[in-house]
């Protein structure tokens, strides 16, 4: 007995998800149809995305699945799934993936080191951080004034930052135990003392 044409419809559509970068999305639906339908997703930009799979349930109802290996923060967006086999309209059904990237608290991987300058001599303060979110860093000195100037902060990775931060002209009373701190909210600030030495020019 041929079976009467219907027009697809879902009868289990992909929700709405966060998830966290690196994680594996499969994009399920479920749909109904006679003929059997074709299933696709696309993305915000209207491109297609992936090759599913589809799993016959019975005569008129199929599974539709899509895998996304390592899903990174640039796929975050509203997909749209459609459903057509050439009767009625097709059924399409728009949802929304949204990725976070796994925060973590600040750490240094690479940290200022102690020195022995000649007054006049230009310091530069350098340091590499990662964290997420990107931390803030600072620079005070041993009486725990902020050192002046303008930190530059240049991206490594999505995890990583490259501190430097220049100080002009150094002078004796320069001379002393200095604290870096970086600090982005999660966990506990990271922090490393390093000793600067400043000798009189010959």
């Amino acid at each position: 007995v041929e079976l009467a044409e219907r027009a697809p419809q879902f009868t289990q559509t992909p929700r709405d998800v966060t998830l966290t970068a690196g994680e594996d999305h499969a994009i399920v639906a479920v749909v109904t149809g006679v003929p059997t339908p074709n299933v696709y997703v696309t993305d915000k930009d209207g491109r297609s995305i992936g090759e599913g799979q589809i799993v016959k349930v019975d005569k008129e109802t199929v599974r539709f699945s899509l895998n996304i290996p390592n899903i990174q923060p640039e796929d975050s967006g509203r997909y749209t799934i459609t459903a057509i086999n050439g009767v009625g309209r097709p059924a399409k059904h728009d949802f929304e993936v949204e990725v976070e990237v796994e925060k973590s608290a600040p750490l240094f991987t690479q940290v200022p080191r102690d020195v022995t300058l000649t007054t006049g001599d230009e310091h530069e303060i350098i340091a590499v951080i990662s964290g997420v979110p990107k931390p803030t860093v600072s620079v005070t000195d041993k009486n725990g004034n902020l050192v002046p100037g303008e930190g530059q902060i240049e991206e490594i990775d999505d995890e990583t930052i490259r501190f430097s931060l220049d100080v002009p002209n150094i002078q004796p009373e320069d001379a002393g135990r200095y604290t870096i701190t970086a600090d982005n909210g999660v966990g506990r600030p990271a922090t490393h003392e390093y000793d600067v030495e400043v000798e009189l020019a010959e």
